[in-house]
């Protein structure tokens, strides 16, 4: 039986992870002491300093025949997110890009593009974007789906329709992106600061 977070319940009803059910096994060119050729080994823990192990696999619902990049950039990534110079990505193509480098006037007529018009076949329900900032070696997948109803519930527990403005309509869930303990520290030399846990969700 699956538990939390992808563990296995074993049959004494404790909780597995992976790393505790799993072993990696070694084939050996020379038989141990005992006559085996194969020798299992539990699973390391996930470097906190390696790009790849910190990737973070973000969910994010929004309606996406009316959110804008622009909208997406200010309200999700940069508020909500910790990014600071992001690079997107859509279907192989950068579709916006900042940096010391960059003439923004070269992105600039893709921040009014609504998400499912963008370059590299829009970005609709079940597609996604990968989000790179380097100045805080930061990178996110955003797994993205469309919802245009949305509901919360008044003081008396009833539902009715969300009257907010479309751009506060989202919800985030998932893993969000964390900034490099070298990054932050270099960050921190520079006197910049940058505040990579900063929380907060749509709803």
């Amino acid at each position: 039986k699956r538990g939390e977070g992808g563990a296995e319940n074993g049959e004494d009803g404790k909780t597995e992870t992976i790393k505790s059910a799993c072993r990696y096994i070694y084939c050996l060119r020379d038989k141990t002491r005992r006559g085996y050729y194969l020798q299992p080994t539990s699973l390391p823990g996930p470097n906190p300093n390696c790009f790849v192990c910190r990737n973070a696999v973000v969910s994010l619902a929004l309606n996406t025949s009316e959110w804008t990049l622009g909208m997406l950039i200010d309200r999700v990534l940069k508020r909500e997110l910790g990014f600071q110079e992001p690079t997107i990505e859509v279907g192989g193509d950068i579709v916006y890009e900042e940096g010391e480098d960059v003439d923004p006037s070269e992105w600039s007529a893709n921040l009014t593009k609504r998400l499912v018009d963008l370059p590299g076949g829009g970005v609709g329900h079940g597609g996604s974007m990968t989000v790179e900032d380097f100045t805080q070696d930061l990178e996110a997948e955003i797994a993205v789906s469309h919802q245009d109803v949305w509901m919360v519930k008044d003081d008396d527990g009833n539902e009715r329709a969300d009257d907010r403005e479309e751009v506060d309509r989202f919800k985030l869930g998932g893993k969000k992106p964390e900034v490099s303990a070298a990054a932050l520290a270099e960050s921190n030399a520079d006197g910049g600061g940058a505040d990579a846990s900063k929380e907060g969700g749509g709803r």
